[in-house]
């Protein structure tokens, strides 16, 4: 067979391997070669010794990377009829020709067009990356490193840009995430509890609403997900909403099938069907309208 050293030289390529992993053990590929050749010499001695089929020693001494195998094979069988078993050896993956380094003089200079770029044009990185390549200034292509990666990793470690990202989040602290002026606004969603992630007999599912303004949050727990429980949800979050002085005027939900008009249960044809929970929602002055549930 083409890939199997023949069984009169099978002795001699066992007596070869061993005396060269001997010479080269201080080798630091030395026990991942020594795995990869051992498994081909089993393989070989159990092919003349057992009634079997290659695919099963491929699977049982390389794990089924029959690829792995015929590499292998391949490199033995060269090494050991060339009498040069130092072609087993595992080459190093670091690259024999270093990157060209760039001067710490370009990266200050690319650093300073970029917050220049920033404030006089409102750009971003990509935008003045793709500018320099076709020549939008007049720094050198050969200043500008080939690698938007390396253009990003010189931006982020100026000092410029922590100072710019503390400037965006004092920004922030003076606006109102949520700029919602109506009361009784809230947002519905289920999640689940899985005994996974939580010391729980089994799976359980909570309806939550938030309140938009306030950011108050309130959950009902159930055992399953569907238009009962949620139009049970529904009337709990209206009772105790209600107790802190908050009338429920729009729900916010998603597209799950309790809460949809489309009966997703028809695959040939989606056809509008009136849901309980819709009816529920209508029947308390509160209608829906794509995502948003809305009221009159």
């Amino acid at each position: 067979m083409k890939y199997i050293i023949p069984q009169a030289d099978l002795a001699d390529l066992k007596a070869k391997i061993q005396s060269w992993l001997r010479a080269n053990w201080r080798n630091p590929y030395y026990y991942k070669t020594k795995n990869r050749i051992t498994a081909y010499l089993n393989l070989c001695t159990y092919f003349y010794i057992e009634e079997t089929t290659l695919t099963k020693l491929i699977k049982k001494y390389f794990k089924n990377a029959t690829k792995t195998f015929y590499r292998w094979a391949q490199k033995i069988i060269t090494a050991y009829y060339s009498d040069n078993l130092d072609l087993l050896l595992f080459k190093t993956t670091k690259p024999q020709n270093l990157n060209y380094q760039y001067s710490l003089n370009y990266r200050e200079k690319v650093c300073d067009l970029y917050f220049d770029y920033k404030n006089l044009q409102a750009g971003g990185m990509l935008s003045l990356f793709n500018n320099l390549k076709i020549g939008f200034h007049d720094i050198k292509n050969s200043e500008v490193p080939k690698n938007i990666k390396t253009f990003y990793r010189w931006i982020k470690s100026d000092p410029r840009w922590k100072e710019l990202k503390q400037q965006i989040k004092q920004t922030k602290r003076h606006f109102k995430r949520y700029e919602v002026s109506d009361i009784g606004l809230l947002q519905m969603d289920a999640k689940i509890i899985t005994t996974s992630n939580f010391s729980v007999d089994k799976k359980y599912y909570i309806y939550d609403f938030i309140y938009e303004i306030t950011r108050i949050v309130l959950g009902y727990v159930h055992d399953s997900l569907g238009p009962n429980n949620a139009i049970n949800a529904v009337q709990r979050a209206m009772k105790d909403f209600g107790a802190l002085g908050i009338t429920i005027k729009r729900l916010r939900a998603d597209d799950a099938p309790e809460f949809t008009t489309t009966n997703w249960s028809n695959k040939k044809a989606y056809k509008v069907k009136e849901r309980p929970f819709i009816t529920f929602l209508s029947k308390n002055g509160i209608v829906q309208s794509s995502h948003w549930i809305e009221a009159n």
